[in-house]
């Protein structure tokens, strides 16, 4: 994350903890949101194949040695939880996905 998003994001956390600046921090999500959405949907244009399978920093810790394809797998579970879970109170797609799957071998 560069530090424009992670400026938004601090300012989005302190900001859906008040009641008076709650809506405040939801514009602000959906602004830190809709700019990643255009990093991701500039991948699909940009990427190859390989770069999306490549691990940029290979020895590095935590997330950063992953590769491309699976950390924008990440986003966007953490996405879906966030929506289905604590917004909608629904069933995830992750799940509904899952049980359909298992359904369809059964």
């Amino acid at each position: 994350m560069n530090k424009l998003w992670s400026e938004l994001n601090k300012t989005m956390q302190t900001q859906i903890k008040k009641k008076d600046t709650y809506e405040a921090g939801i514009d602000t999500l959906f602004d830190l949101r809709n700019q990643l959405m255009k990093i991701l949907s500039s991948f699909n244009e940009e990427l190859s194949r390989e770069d999306f399978n490549a691990i940029p920093f290979i020895n590095a810790d935590g997330y950063h040695c992953k590769t491309i394809a699976y950390s924008i797998w990440h986003i966007f579970r953490i996405e879906d939880i966030v929506v289905h879970t604590l917004i909608s109170n629904n069933e995830q797609v992750f799940f509904r996905v899952i049980i359909r799957n298992v359904l369809i071998r059964l």
